[in-house]
């Protein structure tokens, strides 16, 4: 396993490193310069790369694809859909444009390479990874209802984030530590993928881990696109309990899994 995780990291870091800087500056950027939610989250399916799916019949016929289809759609929603508003909400509430894209490309990427690396670590200790994987979806829904309650408290009348206050400090700190938990999380989630993909035939392996890998990635894009629009429409308070409802999904997913990937 610690073979096959090698590979797995190096290209994480060459996909993920580009996406990872891209998808936390841009969006800063934009709401800097006036642009509303909804627009903002229009600009992410730029970032969907070309993907040429054949003999899906035949993928689809591999033990726990659909299962695991199901879940790397879903496994991101509510982190991804948080990840892509908080920032903005911060720039909206007095944070300067500059300081926020410092924390939320350079320092987020950082954050979810740790988690990565974390996750890589946890993983080579032959831990069993459904087990693993259920505690760190835990971990980072309970992360994501610490920074929804941070949410609440940024519309009260006493909020400030000026320099030196605990509130500030405390938003920065949950940035970080989503982006910490979200690498972690996908690096387990990236292990379950090639989990299930070697259950194919060895000519469909590649294939069908492409199949899971662009499914992932538009899971990611799917909230990340409509998460501006969803809090113009819904309000911020109640967004944010929907993103902790869809976290939720992974959780009772997982006992769902096929005996094939247990």
């Amino acid at each position: 396993m610690r073979g096959k995780l090698l590979p797995l990291a190096g290209l994480y870091l060459v996909q993920g490193l580009p996406y990872g800087l891209q998808s936390g500056l841009l969006p800063v950027l934009l709401r800097a310069g006036g642009l509303s939610l909804t627009r903002v989250g229009l600009t992410k399916p730029s970032e969907l790369p070309p993907h040429t799916l054949h003999l899906l019949q035949d993928l689809l016929a591999v033990p726990g694809t659909l299962w695991t289809a199901g879940f790397v759609l879903t496994y991101k929603l509510g982190e991804q859909g948080a990840s892509s508003l908080f920032p903005l909400l911060l720039l909206d509430r007095g944070l300067s444009a500059p300081e926020l894209g410092l924390w939320n490309s350079v320092g987020a990427v950082a954050c979810s390479i740790a988690g990565s690396s974390l996750g890589g670590a946890l993983m080579s200790g032959r831990r069993k990874l459904l087990p693993l994987l259920r505690s760190v979806l835990q971990f980072r829904l309970g992360g994501l209802a610490c920074q929804t309650t941070l949410l609440f408290c940024l519309d009260t009348p006493w909020a400030r984030l000026d320099p030196g206050t605990v509130l500030r400090g405390a938003v920065l700190l949950s940035l970080c530590l989503q982006h910490f938990l979200g690498g972690l999380v996908t690096t387990a989630t990236f292990t379950l993928m090639m989990c299930c993909s070697q259950l194919a035939h060895s000519a469909l392996q590649a294939t069908h881990y492409s199949l899971l890998a662009t499914l992932e990635l538009l899971g990611k894009l799917l909230m990340g696109t409509l998460a501006g629009a969803l809090a113009d429409s819904l309000g911020l308070h109640l967004c944010f309990s929907l993103f902790l409802a869809l976290s939720a999904i992974p959780i009772l997913h997982l006992s769902l899994a096929p005996r094939a990937l247990a």
